[in-house]
């Protein structure tokens, strides 16, 4: 795909993404160390799961425009990656305030992988309107006010981290409305047109739906410390799962004039559905 920016601005933002990178190379090295601890080693499953869940669960559903699918699909990985890195700095500064040291251990890095996934959710309100420069700011921005929001509801206001964690679905769906309002604009005729045209989210929907059951248990039960508080955790997942399935093909089918069924009304139940029986691990 040919890229849309002037050849000057082409030349500049990778420059200071390599620069933004290697500042995070200097801070990791300057002011992290890694957890000797081994209590944490048989949850290393469940960080697969998150990865899992938030790539190609959350990202494929949002490759609904034939035109920008590939370009889309480097830009969540991208936006996945810098979201880690620097929710894993500021978790542990916000953490350790005093100390200015960052503890890596393998909850720490769960945490991190989560809280960058509300850029993942917001990225499907923002979708074709901003540009590189501003999905970098995005990941910075809305990883620094969704770890600052979770830390405030856990000391402040006594939520348990799993659920604080969950909240994730409901901050970035609002963040990334607010950010879309703020940097819509009018398309011309044509773009409208063209943007119909080019709409198939069907395939991409059912493909995330399907990494949805395989990986959302893990997902929701990676932050519960109690070994049957996790298998709950898991239980309930799947049994919401069912549930939201079976209803919304039920419904879909129910809804359209030929019986078909939609999988992106699949999709929104599966996601709905499951994201109100979160908190009930126990």
């Amino acid at each position: 795909m040919v890229s849309k920016y002037p050849r000057s601005v082409r030349g500049c933002l990778p420059l200071w993404i390599l620069i933004l990178e290697a500042a995070l190379i200097i801070i990791f090295f300057l002011f992290a160390s890694y957890d000797s601890s081994t209590k944490n080693q048989k949850m290393v499953v469940t960080q697969g799961g998150c990865y899992g869940h938030g790539g190609p669960g959350l990202g494929l559903p949002h490759l609904v425009f034939v035109e920008i699918r590939l370009e889309q699909r480097g830009l969540q990985l991208f936006m996945l990656a810098l979201g880690v890195q620097w929710a894993v700095l500021l978790d542990g500064f916000l953490e350790h305030p005093r100390s200015g040291k960052v503890v890596i251990k393998l909850s720490r890095i769960r945490q991190a992988t989560m809280s960058a996934m509300s850029v993942l959710i917001s990225m499907g309100a923002i979708l074709g309107k901003a540009n590189l420069a501003q999905l970098v700011l995005l990941v910075l921005l809305e990883v620094t006010a969704f770890s600052a929001t979770r830390m405030i509801s856990q000391q402040f206001l006594s939520v348990d981290d799993h659920i604080s964690m969950m909240h994730i679905h409901v901050f970035a769906a609002y963040f990334g409305l607010t950010v879309a309002w703020c940097l819509s604009r009018p398309l011309p005729k044509e773009a409208e047109e063209k943007e119909q045209r080019t709409t198939s989210p069907s395939l991409f929907a059912m493909l995330g739906t399907l990494f949805l059951w395989m990986f959302w248990p893990s997902f929701n039960s990676a932050l519960l410390p109690i070994p049957h508080e996790r298998k709950n955790g898991v239980f309930n997942t799947y049994y919401a799962l069912a549930v939201s399935a079976v209803t919304a093909i039920s419904l879909s089918a129910l809804a359209h004039p030929q019986g078909k069924i939609s999988m992106t009304h699949i999709h929104n139940a599966v996601l709905a559905e499951v994201w109100l029986w979160v908190p009930r691990a126990t």
